[in-house]
């Protein structure tokens, strides 16, 4: 009888870890950081999606898929950026500073003084 409390309670314990193991293997997806990624515009004429990637900026209409604008972005310091890009409509190349508002918010504001904001896709 002691030898079947023993296995059962062997049993148990190799159960309890077992899930411990798998909620530890469970992962989540790690939050973007950062601008980096794809951004959906906020309001405006057009519906719009723009990337960030590694210094590269650009933005595309949703429904046509057609370039509005490419750049560069810097990074000038925590939660803040400047945007350096030519637009594809009136070919002049154009300055914007953003900041991150939220870590899925970044507003910004054009050297023209036109401001606009994204919303992380």
């Amino acid at each position: 009888m002691r030898t079947r409390k023993t296995a059962v309670a062997i049993t148990f314990v190799a159960l309890a870890l077992g899930a411990c193991t798998t909620s530890e293997r469970a992962t989540v997806a790690p939050q973007p950081q950062g601008v980096e990624g794809r951004w959906n515009a906020i309001g405006g004429p057009v519906a719009y999606a723009a990337t960030f990637n590694n210094g590269r900026f650009a933005s595309v209409e949703q429904g046509t898929g057609g370039v509005l604008a490419t750049g560069t972005y810097s990074d000038l310091g925590p939660g803040q950026i400047n945007i350096l890009y030519t637009s594809r409509t009136t070919n002049q190349q154009q300055s914007a500073n953003c900041n991150l508002v939220q870590a899925n918010r970044l507003a910004c504001a054009s050297s023209t003084g036109t401001r606009f904001e994204f919303s992380r896709a």
